[in-house]
C-alpha cells in the first residue's frame, strides 16, 4: 500500500539478511528472540526454518520460546551473549556495560554493529506485523 516504504524496507532488510558479515546463526537467534519478546508468532514461525538451516538445533529453538533466558546447556557462550544483547536491546533499549563486554568477547566490532541493526530491524518488523495483525492464517 506504500511503494516508497516497501522499497526502503526491502533495501534495508536485504542488507541486514544478505549483505552482513554477521554469521547467520546469530542473525536467526536474534530474530527468533525478538519474535518471542514481542509476541510475534508469525515471525517466529517464518524464521524457524532459517534457524534450522543455520544449524540451530530444534531443542535450542524451542528453548528460545520462553521469555526467560534459555538454558546454557542448549546454547554456547557466544549464542547466549547474542541472546542477552538482543534481550537488553528489545526490553530496555540501553545495553548494560557487562552485556556489551561479554558480546565483545565473541564478535568483532562490525558484527556488533550488524547484530544491533538486525535486532533493531526485526523489532521494527515484528511490531509492524503485530500492529497490522498480519499472521500466517
Amino acid at each position: 500500500h506504500s511503494p516508497p516504504i516497501a522499497e526502503g524496507w526491502l533495501a534495508f532488510l536485504t542488507a541486514v539478511r544478505q549483505r552482513s558479515s554477521l554469521p547467520g546463526r546469530y542473525r536467526e537467534l536474534a530474530i527468533l528472540r525478538v519474535a518471542v519478546l514481542n509476541g510475534a508468532g508469525y515471525e517466529f514461525a517464518v524464521h524457524t526454518p532459517f534457524a534450522l538451516a543455520e544449524g540451530i538445533a530444534p531443542a535450542s529453538i524451542e528453548a528460545l520460546r520462553s521469555e526467560a533466558p534459555p538454558p546454557a546447556a542448549k546454547l554456547d557462550d557466544a549464542d547466549l551473549a547474542v541472546i542477552a544483547y538482543t534481550d537488553a536491546m528489545t526490553r530496555a533499549i540501553r545495553v548494560p556495560a557487562q552485556i556489551f563486554a561479554n558480546l565483545r568477547e565473541h564478535l568483532a566490532e562490525r558484527q556488533i554493529v550488524e547484530l544491533t541493526a538486525t535486532v533493531a530491524a526485526y523489532n521494527c518488523v515484528s511490531r509492524f506485523l503485530e500492529a497490522l495483525q498480519i499472521d500466517h492464517d
